[in-house]
C-alpha cells in the first residue's frame, strides 16, 4: 500500500503569492504545474494536460499568469 505524502506548491498569479497543500503518493513538476492551475481556477477543469512536457505545461501555465512554481514535501 502506498503512502500519501504531503507536499507544498508554491507560486505567483499575476505576481500574487499564492500557497497551498495536497496529498500525492508521488509529485512531478508537471503535477506541481497542474495543481496550481486547479488552485488559480478551480473552474478550468484541467487546462493543462497530464501528459504535457513539463515546458509545454510550464508555457500554459505562464499563458494563465502562473509563474514561479515550485513545490516541496511538506513535513
Amino acid at each position: 500500500m502506498s503512502e500519501l505524502v504531503p507536499y507544498a506548491v508554491h507560486y505567483l498569479l499575476d505576481g500574487v503569492r499564492q500557497h497551498f497543500f495536497k496529498l500525492a503518493e508521488q509529485f512531478s513538476d508537471v503535477d506541481a504545474i497542474r495543481s496550481a492551475s486547479a488552485h488559480a481556477f478551480p473552474q478550468s477543469d484541467g487546462k493543462i494536460a497530464a501528459h504535457a512536457s513539463p515546458e509545454t505545461a510550464r508555457l500554459s501555465a505562464q499563458q494563465l499568469g502562473i509563474t514561479q512554481i515550485r513545490w516541496n514535501e511538506a513535513i
